[in-house]
């Protein structure tokens, strides 16, 4: 091969193609390595920076989604709670009649806390633009559910403590309306998440109505403070503190002729239970512990702290002199100074004798 032939094979001159058409010529010219080189390096930078921003656009289109469907499945949690909070609500509107006050302020401050969840939850920004009309619509249910609830209570409540009462059926009616609104706006609302433009929930959202029924307002109001004033029923305030049981130390036993006997001793402590069987906390009282058949007799008295319905408390006496072979008399008495549901528990009187050995 000669010297020319032999640069070309070492340096591999580009080849150049040239197509003759009829009135035209079209040249091809591939590239040369050191040209590919150059736009690749010109080329990776700017597909590496476009593969960079569609994933930042894609992970923050992921992060909107995912916000919205935790918005969704949260709002769809509270309405279930709001649906059992509505047939927990309409079965101690049911039994008025005859229903305990305790029961009915329990269950009435259980709705209370469900609707206070939701306040906290719309409290909150929307995942986006799409969900304010949601927010908005949730809220003004809970404000209309919020007012009819403690305006219920408070209506139930009055009727029961004021029998003369005439007013409270025009409040209660006006709760119920509440009730009915925010019932209302619910089902607006379920129709605006129903909505194709919006992402849907996980299963469908369940209906809540917190109004106990659906007829006249008028009527039902009439209804609800007959109920509520009805002799069975045990919504009426009802102060009730009781002396439930005293014991001694040293601890006396009943003979089989039904004496108590205290075992010798020179003195006993007595102690007393206080029971709260009303339905109200109970007021400031005092308790007094008296003894007789010694020299002298022997009083003491002691003030009570209020007690919450239902709520027990024992009180620890002071020793009493006491002699062996002593007949004695102890009487345990509340200074009930108020109205009172049971007078006849307010006191227990036991008869003992001192051992004289």
């Amino acid at each position: 091969m000669g010297r020319i032939g032999h640069l070309i094979h070492r340096r591999r001159l580009p080849v150049v193609l040239t197509i003759y058409l009829p009135s035209f010529a079209v040249v091809f010219d591939p590239p040369t390595r050191s040209r590919a080189r150059v736009i690749g390096r010109l080329v990776w930078p700017v597909l590496l920076a476009v593969a960079v921003i569609l994933a930042i656009v894609v992970s923050a289109a992921g992060d909107d989604t995912r916000a919205e469907f935790e918005y969704l499945d949260e709002l769809q949690a509270q309405s279930v709670e709001l649906a059992k909070a509505g047939d927990a609500f309409r079965d101690v509107v049911s039994r008025l009649q005859r229903i305990e006050r305790t029961e009915f302020v329990t269950v009435i401050d259980g709705i209370s806390r469900d609707i206070a969840a939701g306040f906290e939850f719309v409290e909150q920004d929307p995942p986006s633009e799409q969900f304010v009309a949601v927010q908005s619509l949730y809220r003004q249910a809970l404000l209309a559910w919020d007012v009819g609830v403690s305006g219920y209570e408070a209506s139930v409540l009055l009727a029961a403590d004021e029998p003369e009462n005439l007013v409270v059926v025009d409040a209660m009616a006006e709760s119920l309306a509440e009730l009915r609104a925010g019932d209302g706006i619910y089902v607006d609302l379920v129709t605006e998440v129903n909505r194709d433009e919006l992402p849907q929930p996980p299963s469908p959202m369940v209906d809540v109505m917190l109004l106990p029924a659906d007829a006249s307002l008028v009527g039902l109001s009439v209804s609800y403070v007959d109920s509520a004033r009805s002799p069975n029923s045990g919504l009426a305030l009802r102060p009730g503190l009781a002396v439930s049981q005293i014991v001694a130390d040293p601890e006396w036993q009943v003979d089989p002729s039904d004496q108590a006997v205290i075992p010798a001793t020179e003195s006993v402590v007595f102690s007393v239970v206080i029971t709260n069987a009303g339905n109200v906390v109970s007021a400031e009282d005092n308790l007094v512990l008296t003894l007789t058949g010694g020299p002298e007799p022997v009083r003491i008295q002691v003030e009570l702290d209020p007690l919450e319905p239902d709520q027990q408390t024992t009180v620890i006496m002071e020793p009493v002199p006491v002699e062996p072979g002593g007949v004695y008399e102890v009487v345990a008495a509340l200074a009930i100074s108020e109205n009172d549901s049971n007078f006849e528990d307010n006191s227990i009187t036991v008869v003992f004798m001192v051992n004289a050995q």
